[in-house]
């Protein structure tokens, strides 16, 4: 995935911009911001794409919604592949906006989801704050890896404890090039649970 930001450094600023352009993988200025942060031994500049509109919308319905909580803190947008993640970092809420793991954090999802979708319901996002999702991710990833290689050597299924939808698809990615084994879901509504089994023969 191409950085959204980044600083580059040249002999001018006409290099600079060209090196940017090239950084963020862009055809045209038009699609670039760019300040420039010294001039001392040549240019130094701090590039940037520019946010397209559904990336200033999600920032700007986030902001509004922090504010009426009466919190204060950045809202970073990331395009992955077809869907935007945003992380959201207060510097007072953020254990409260996670909750207990992470319950408070679904809740947030499905309630910002709802309020960007009346505005655009096209737009595909993962909502994250202080990076806990990621971490989260990260860590049931290696865990279902491991369990898959146990499953496959004694032959028994392995059930995961409830996940919210969106970790519940991160095992089963993470899982499903490993041969031997296969995933699927039980459960109902909020106590869905992922099983790695073996592959039928």
């Amino acid at each position: 995935m191409v950085k959204q930001e980044m600083e580059v450094e040249a002999s001018n600023l006409e290099e600079a911009i060209e090196k940017g352009l090239k950084s963020l993988d862009l055809q045209s200025r038009d699609d670039m911001e760019w300040e420039v942060i010294s001039e001392e031994a040549g240019v130094k500049l701090s590039v940037k794409k520019k946010e397209t509109g559904s990336v200033r919308l999600v920032r700007e319905e986030i902001q509004r919604f922090l504010e009426k909580l009466g919190a204060s803190g950045t809202v970073k947008v990331e395009v992955e592949e077809d869907r935007l993640y945003i992380n959201i970092k207060t510097k007072e809420m953020d254990g409260l906006l996670i909750g207990k793991s992470g319950k408070n954090l679904e809740s947030l999802q499905h309630l910002l989801s709802r309020i960007i979708h009346k505005k655009d319901d096209s737009i595909d996002l993962i909502i994250d704050v202080a990076g806990y999702r990621k971490k989260k991710e990260h860590t049931l990833c290696i865990r279902a890896k491991a369990f898959a290689q146990e499953v496959k050597r004694s032959g028994r299924e392995f059930i995961f404890e409830p996940l919210p939808p969106s970790l519940r698809r991160s095992v089963h990615l993470a899982v499903s090039d490993i041969e031997g084994v296969r995933t699927y879901t039980i459960g109902e509504e909020d106590l869905k649970k992922v099983v790695i089994s073996p592959s039928r023969k």
